[in-house]
């Protein structure tokens, strides 16, 4: 059907049909007064049918492939959306270090990957509530009793609710020199394991609990603020209005930051997020130095009215908040946030 209708197209086509060759002679004309065909219009039609109608056809059974191919896979993924959204199976189950296979890895800067890793099969998501670290654990050589050294570090894991079911999740680790966590992490390959346990339970988000959050971040302590912006913003009904202050060292220290810029663009009313940096290249229009006294007055909620988030490394939650207790309990708030007035109740320390 395609052939013949791109068959019956060209031929009344101008130039590769309908020609008649104009002449001042009636020699050989018939009685309908059409002229003798023209010479090579045999070779013509020959080209049309062999070379031009099946490039078209084949061409245009690639499209109807293609296109089925995608409308299959887009019906594929939203099964799996709606099974896993109906009947979660989460992967983690509190109690024992799960191995997770290694799918891919992506540079974020000079010191900070994402590491992409596979969920087992049968499970449709990691199984973190909102917000929730894990504990890893290697071993690094032997102590010298003979025993294993083994390793256990906390990270943030990134699971965005609005991607529904990916079979993944991510982990963004940035490599210290003397981490012998972030190091091995970092020498893993595709195909290669990771033990995870978890969830640990933090903040329990829950939402419209407060009109207005702001998050203080720096470096790595980012990523509890990614769990709590993608939670609040997968859910249409949630209308917490979030202020990000994410603090680093230099411009190219800034992880995520086309994401948080397309979020802010995307929710002018109710994402914004300010850069913080220590040591500013020329030129450079954000804030400069540490997170002050006077931008936390700027863009948090005033105390008893919100929630006011602390995580990065300890001299700064030091200096924002005081760090936790000795027990790891959230202890008592200290450093600007206390000097504003702020309460236990306002701040969370991830």
């Amino acid at each position: 059907m395609l052939y013949r209708t791109v068959a019956r197209t060209l031929s009344a086509s101008p130039i590769f049909g309908g020609m008649r060759m104009s002449t001042t002679s009636g020699a050989g004309m018939g009685a309908s007064g059409a002229g003798p065909t023209p010479q090579g219009s045999s070779g013509l039609s020959t080209f049309v049918k062999m070379v031009l109608v099946p490039g078209v056809v084949t061409a245009g059974a690639y499209y109807l492939y293609t296109q089925q191919q995608a409308d299959s896979t887009q019906k594929i993924k939203a099964k799996l959306d709606a099974n896993a959204k109906a009947n979660p199976v989460p992967a983690l189950d509190g109690k024992t270090f799960i191995p997770f296979a290694l799918k891919e890895i992506e540079d974020m800067n000079h010191n900070t990957k994402r590491f992409r890793f596979a969920l087992p099969q049968g499970t449709t998501e990691l199984g973190l509530p909102t917000a929730s670290a894990v504990v890893t654990k290697m071993v690094d050589g032997v102590k010298a009793d003979g025993k294993p050294n083994v390793v256990i570090r906390p990270y943030t894991p990134v699971e965005d609710p609005a991607d529904g079911y990916t079979g993944t999740f991510d982990m963004i680790i940035k490599k210290y020199p003397n981490g012998p966590m972030s190091t091995h992490i970092w020498s893993l390959k595709p195909g290669d394991t990771l033990d995870v346990k978890g969830p640990i339970a933090k903040h329990a988000h829950k939402a419209n609990e407060y009109q207005k959050i702001t998050m203080l971040a720096g470096g790595t302590g980012i990523t509890p603020m990614v769990q709590l912006i993608q939670r609040i913003l997968s859910n249409p009904e949630d209308k917490t209005k979030m202020t990000l202050v994410f603090a680093n060292i230099a411009e190219e220290d800034i992880i995520l930051r086309d994401y948080f810029d397309a979020v802010a663009k995307k929710n002018p009313g109710q994402f914004e997020v300010r850069y913080v940096l220590e040591k500013p290249p020329q030129g450079w229009k954000g804030e400069t130095g540490y997170i002050s006294e006077k931008l936390v007055k700027e863009v948090a909620p005033a105390p008893g009215t919100g929630k006011v988030f602390v995580c990065g490394p300890n001299p700064m939650v030091a200096a924002i908040s005081g760090t936790k207790a000795k027990d790891f309990s959230q202890g008592q708030v200290g450093g600007i946030l206390k000097k504003l007035g702020y309460a236990e109740s306002d701040v969370y320390k991830f």
